[in-house]
């Protein structure tokens, strides 16, 4: 063994400590054994820190939540702590225990991560949002299951990176929230068509904070966005749609998926948005109401999923989009390269899952709604 691990002399001490029923002589030789470990951690190989992980891993099932935390705090900017005893603080319900070693250990692994992200609460999940590093699989994870306080917390985190499936969600998630519409128009790895989109359903204070702000190119889309939103005060609101006309049109075809998606793109050319809707509702399940509402709000990522989600051809989902804008007056869709780049990398299996996200969204805010009138 080497001298600079445990010798015979401290695990004699290890076992006398458990043997003598005393939190203090366990937790002093718990002390005692991590600065032995710390004091010289750079210089110890895996067999002498798995030896280490053995001792410590032995003391830690038997002191106080004031040791863990303590050990806790030594432990988790340690290159090459012992990886039980971290994934043990790791996983404690304690934030005090778990917190320090959530937020900046390398002896976590991807799967760690994902598991606790998974299953611990909000303030684990907070710990985590801050990493110096996060790759696509944790932060879904942190997506799925955040509050919006870790939402905004990994969308201001410059080393997370997220699948294209998680930005989508974090720009779902910031409508109506303006904190987090501002972290995310602050992502240098956002797609055109994402900052669009969260230009679109910013609030005007928060566009107008940003154009002092963000760079020259964000700058020219936010302004424009914003000149082409001000030329709409004064027009007239689009007329009423006549659903039951348009459930009448499609009624015939509506056996007939490849014939209803080629009758969608015709009716899109010919601004018939009454008949696009009823036909996407049929196709992916959705209410009339709901495609509606995405129409009505401009929701351009919305119309974009809900057209992937039933795997509509690009040209027939731009053209859906186009018309949406054409009736509601507002600015036109994203131009066609960004939009095709957009749908391209977009999965259907992905649309499907965020049209499912998107609803359990709109159901949570209702209930919020309804508990406060």
């Amino acid at each position: 063994m080497s001298l600079r691990s445990p010798n015979a002399a401290i695990v004699a001490e290890i076992e006398a400590a458990l043997q003598s029923g005393s939190n203090q002589k366990r937790v002093s030789t718990l002390m005692r054994v991590t600065d032995l470990f710390v004091n010289a951690a750079d210089r110890y190989s895996d067999e002498e820190a798995k030896l280490f992980d053995d001792v410590m891993g032995h003391l830690i099932q038997h002191v106080e939540s004031r040791a863990l935390v303590e050990l806790a705090r030594r432990l988790g900017p340690v290159a090459n702590a012992p990886r039980e005893v971290i994934g043990t603080l790791a996983r404690h319900d304690e934030i005090a225990i778990s917190g320090p070693v959530l937020a900046v250990s390398e002896r976590l692994s991807e799967a760690d991560l994902v598991e606790i992200a998974g299953s611990k609460s909000q303030a684990h999940l907070a710990k985590i949002a801050v990493r110096a590093r996060l790759n696509e699989a944790v932060t879904d994870v942190l997506v799925d299951r955040g509050d919006d306080h870790v939402a905004n917390t990994v969308a201001g985190n410059s080393g997370a990176r997220f699948s294209n499936t998680g930005m989508t969600k974090l720009v779902m998630r910031a409508e109506g929230n303006d904190r987090l519409t501002e972290t995310m128009m602050r992502r240098a790895d956002i797609s055109p068509q994402l900052f669009r989109q969260l230009t679109i359903q910013a609030t005007e204070a928060v566009r107008e904070k940003l154009l002092s702000s963000s760079r020259p190119e964000q700058k020219e889309t936010i302004q424009r966005i914003m000149d082409e939103l001000a030329a709409q005060v004064g027009r007239a609101p689009p007329k009423e749609r006549n659903y039951f006309e348009a459930q009448q049109a499609i009624a015939g075809i509506s056996q007939d998926t490849s014939l209803m998606k080629s009758k969608i793109l015709e009716f899109a050319d010919a601004n018939r948005l009454a008949e696009v809707i009823a036909a996407l509702a049929v196709l992916s399940g959705l209410a009339i109401k709901e495609i509606d509402t995405l129409v009505k709000n401009s929701n351009e990522l919305g119309l974009t999923v809900v057209c992937k989600a039933v795997a509509l051809e690009m040209d027939t989902a731009y053209a859906v989009v186009e018309a949406a804008h054409a009736e509601q007056n507002t600015p036109g869709a994203q131009v066609f390269d960004d939009f095709c780049d957009y749908y391209d990398k977009l999965s259907v299996a992905a649309a499907q899952k965020l049209l499912r996200f998107w609803q359990g969204r709109k159901k949570v805010a209702a209930c919020f709604a309804g508990g406060r009138a």
